[in-house]
């Protein structure tokens, strides 16, 4: 029974996003201009477990289908090889983009989703071409076959980063984008309507004279910076709707693509390939940038987790630079030894604080460890705050070496200890 949903919804999902499709552009040839259809078939294959595959590929075989008969016409016959084009170059292209169950938003993951949807949109293409030449032999089928690949190619490409994205998503509220973010991504967004209304312009030709070809990139660089800024979710939707607008504007006749057409309906392949290449270089930039984001927030949750811990115990951490003894101190060193200490800046200023008569061993201490005689080192010793109230500190000091086995850190843990337990 839960198969049989899964199908139907698929299913109906389907037929949605194909009147979409069609009621956004149309064009000369029986593919339209951007098939989100592909997109379907292509996200709830990656986005599902391989025991649902069965069910899923049912669901969009059948809708297949009905949208080839209803829409282009199709006998029962060519209606059934126009779902299975469908269904076998979604699989195929699917079971590419998911080898080694690779997360779509890591680099290898993503060049597999690429690659896969370069498969499943190829494939497609080849067999639509035959399909036409059976179907319709007065089409112009090296046309239609290539306009399969690239609105397949588009549907992919928009749809499958708004799944990936948003599977799994639930509402919280805490842990989103920043509001500095949110409204940056949002005037970057709308700098890009703006540029595309007035680049894809009915009659451009006539508004902008020779130059007019030459203009079809000016809005990307803002939907990319909406796209960095809005993060994986938003930037997927703003590729969704800044792709799909742009393949609608120049569908209808709009735009720098619909200048100087060699053939009726060349603009509208360009401005798939156009589209196409962008999509491709949106989605590598999300995975790499994503990857590195995710180390940094790997990263600081680990630092603020230890620091935490050291903070709770009631010890402090501090980082020297070898060379120039430049103090770098842990998050809750101000909570553990005093936020005047914790704002010391340089090993200098340090021993300034430190007693008299205890200063000059710890600064051999330090030194040794320093040079890398020593490896590591423990002391306690007096340390006298900007109150003139002295604080009894044990340190705990360690070398951290570079590739070149040069000591490159000198870090630290302190510990307050009681002023009469000390013995220097």
């Amino acid at each position: 029974m839960q198969q049989l949903r899964v199908s139907v919804l698929v299913a109906a999902l389907f037929l949605v996003v194909a009147v979409v499709s069609k009621t956004l552009a149309s064009s000369v040839t029986e593919t339209v201009p951007v098939w989100l259809g592909s997109g379907v078939t292509f996200s709830a294959l990656l986005i599902s477990p391989r025991w649902r595959w069965p069910a899923i590929l049912a669901g969009v075989w059948l809708a297949s289908a009905i949208w080839g008969m209803s829409a282009h016409g199709l006998g029962l016959a060519g209606a059934a090889a126009f779902a299975g084009i469908e269904v076998v170059s979604g699989a195929v292209g699917c079971w590419v983009a998911g080898l080694g169950r690779n997360d779509p938003d890591s680099p290898i993951g993503m060049a597999l989703l690429l690659c896969g949807a370069a498969l499943a949109s190829c494939l497609g293409g080849a067999m639509a071409m035959a399909l036409w030449q059976w179907q319709r032999p007065s089409l112009d089928v090296t046309l239609e076959g290539v306009a399969w690949v690239l609105s397949t190619m588009v549907g992919i490409l928009l749809v499958t980063p708004v799944a990936t994205a948003f599977r799994g998503f639930r509402l919280k509220r805490s842990g989103g984008m920043t509001m500095a973010q949110f409204l940056g991504g949002g005037a970057a967004f709308l700098l890009f309507l703006g540029a595309v209304a007035l680049v894809f312009i009915d009659h451009s030709a006539a508004r902008y004279g020779h130059v007019a070809a030459t203009l079809a990139y000016l809005p990307m660089p803002f939907l990319l910076i909406a796209a960095a800024l809005w993060g994986p979710r938003g930037g997927a939707l703003a590729l969704l709707l800044g792709g799909l607008l742009i393949i609608g504007r120049t569908a209808q006749g709009g735009g720098p693509f619909a200048v100087d057409e060699g053939f009726s309906g060349e603009a509208v392949i360009e401005v798939q390939g156009f589209v196409t290449i962008w999509a491709a270089v949106m989605i590598a930039v999300r995975a790499l940038s994503g990857a590195r984001r995710q180390a940094l927030i790997d990263a600081q949750s680990w630092r603020l987790r230890y620091e935490r811990i050291m903070r709770e115990v009631g010890v402090a951490t501090v980082e020297y630079e070898a060379a120039s003894g430049r103090a770098t101190w842990g998050m809750g060193a101000g909570k553990v030894l005093g936020e005047d200490v914790a704002r010391i800046s340089s090993l200098d200023e340090w021993l300034e604080h430190i007693a008299p008569d205890e200063r000059g061993l710890v600064e051999a201490t330090w030194s040794s460890v320093a040079s890398g005689e020593t490896w590591a080192s423990e002391q306690s010793y007096t340390l006298m705050r900007t109150d003139g109230e002295p604080l009894r500190v044990w340190e705990r000091l360690a070398c951290v070496r570079g590739a070149d086995d040069s000591v490159e850190m000198v870090v630290g843990m302190l510990r307050p200890e009681p002023l009469e337990s000390g013995d220097g």
